[in-house]
């Protein structure tokens, strides 16, 4: 047995607000970085979790609800990307890196908690899924950075 429809809009809305948290977060990130590499990457990766909105916007779309202006996100998430943004003032890349990896953290586990749903129609999964794999590998990248500037 698959969710219902309300149920499964439900899910795309919060990892909706995941996406855009995301987007917000690493363009702050990007303005705050010294380091032009890092500047570009977190330019990209706010880019990327745009597009991914723009994605499950049309999701929501077709699925006959409207996406939701601003993010639903659980209040951790939330939070997290308000630190990024509050602890970038003064703080050097590593801490840039490492409050990115902090938000990066709470939006693999929101789409975790998504996959988790067993009743997930096909389609949504397999979608699910293939913006998980995009979420994992920049958080894992983020993280070997934060632990390669950490051990240097």
């Amino acid at each position: 047995m698959t969710m219902n429809n309300e149920t499964v809009l439900d899910k795309l809305q919060y990892l909706l607000g995941t996406l855009r948290d995301g987007e917000k977060g690493f363009k702050d990130a990007a303005e705050h970085a010294t380091d032009a590499g890092l500047r570009s990457l977190f330019m990209e990766r706010s880019v990327q979790r745009a597009q991914m909105a723009g994605d499950v916007e049309s999701h929501i779309s077709r699925l006959g609800d409207k996406p939701r202006e601003s993010g639903s996100v659980g209040a951790a998430l939330h939070r997290t990307w308000l630190n990024v943004r509050d602890a970038l003032t003064g703080r050097d890349d590593y801490q840039v890196v490492a409050e990115c990896e902090r938000g990066e953290d709470v939006a693999v586990e929101n789409y975790q908690d998504v996959l988790k749903e067993a009743e997930l129609p096909a389609d949504i999964r397999s979608f699910v899924e293939g913006q998980y794999a995009q979420v994992k590998a920049s958080h894992d990248q983020i993280r070997d950075m934060k632990h390669s500037m950490q051990a240097s």
